[in-house]
């Protein structure tokens, strides 16, 4: 009897060195010092270990799981809260071209909720959708948002005609307006009237004293694409010159010489100033170069069928 159990205590001890030894069990094989010290009864205890090494290892995974499922979401919906709005922009231009009403109408909605004046363009687009309710919120939104501009400007407009001298009150008046220009919100006459409006005050602007010279180019940058919206073309070259002539190796009064020349359609002017920036060797940003090259190549075609 002895024997017997002898020999079964040898082989539950290479059963364990081998289970362990090939990965079965995921003990360590430090108990293997107990199977072999209690005969047996070691091997037994070697197995309830393992079963409860196996079961905390399985809560561990499913809670580990489920706490980054968590996570997962509550970083999703911060990212939404500081966000919600930007990744409306394609569902909305989606819903508006599939005819999904509902969808059409929710993602609408979140708009007004948050910053609209990010998508005017979208919501431009949703006044002209067959949705009466889509029209009438997109139209409500716009409204809305063209009545703070008014608020905002009329405002900064009363500051700066207290104290006309102030620069600080006039370049806050000035920038609430250029931002009003630009919504997209205004059309026709009443966007012609406030670009008008923003001509004078960056004439303004212009006669004062600059902190810098960069002050007074972006100045002089926002003065010419406002006469060049407005056609009005005398003050646009007027513009143009006096960059020209103050800055003679930077490429703006080069590139507004140009720009008027394309948008006017006066390709002498654009040879001209192709002709002396190789003249002076004129340093050109990457956007001014590929606007050189382009009508490079297109005089030299030109040249060629002629």
């Amino acid at each position: 009897m002895l024997l017997f159990l002898i020999i079964i205590h040898c082989i539950l001890c290479l059963a364990a060195f081998l289970l362990i030894k090939a990965g079965i069990l995921k003990s360590s094989s430090a108990v293997m010092v107990m199977v072999l010290l209690i005969p047996i009864f070691g091997f037994c205890c070697l197995l309830i270990l393992e079963w409860e090494s196996r079961g905390d290892q399985e809560a561990k995974k499913e809670v580990g799981i489920e706490k980054l499922r968590i996570n997962d979401e509550i970083h999703r919906s911060i990212l939404m809260e500081e966000e919600p709005a930007r990744n409306l922009i394609v569902p909305l231009q989606e819903a508006l071209l599939i005819n999904d009403a509902s969808t059409r109408r929710e993602l609408i909605m979140d708009i007004l909720y948050h910053d609209t004046g990010q998508y005017v363009d979208v919501l431009n687009k949703a006044r002209m959708n067959d949705d009466v309710e889509v029209v009438h919120y997109a139209t409500t939104a716009m409204v809305e948002l063209q009545k703070d501009y008014e608020t905002e400007l009329q405002k900064r407009r009363q500051d700066w005609e207290e104290d006309r001298t102030s620069r600080s009150r006039l370049a806050a008046y000035l920038q609430t307006l250029e931002a009003y220009v630009d919504s997209g919100l205004l059309e026709g006459n009443m966007k012609r009237n406030r670009q008008l409006e923003l001509q004078e005050l960056l004439e303004d602007m212009l006669r004062r004293e600059y902190n810098s010279e960069e002050e007074e180019l972006s100045l002089y940058h926002r003065y010419f694409e406002t006469s060049l919206s407005l056609e009005d073309d005398a003050v646009a070259v007027s513009c143009a010159d006096h960059v020209l002539e103050k800055w003679p190796q930077m490429e703006d009064g080069y590139m507004m010489h140009i720009r008027l020349g394309i948008a006017r359609r006066q390709r002498e002017r654009i040879s001209r100033m192709l002709a002396l920036i190789r003249e002076r060797n004129i340093y050109l940003t990457p956007d001014a170069r590929k606007t050189v090259e382009f009508w490079k190549d297109d005089n030299g075609r030109q040249n060629g069928m002629a």
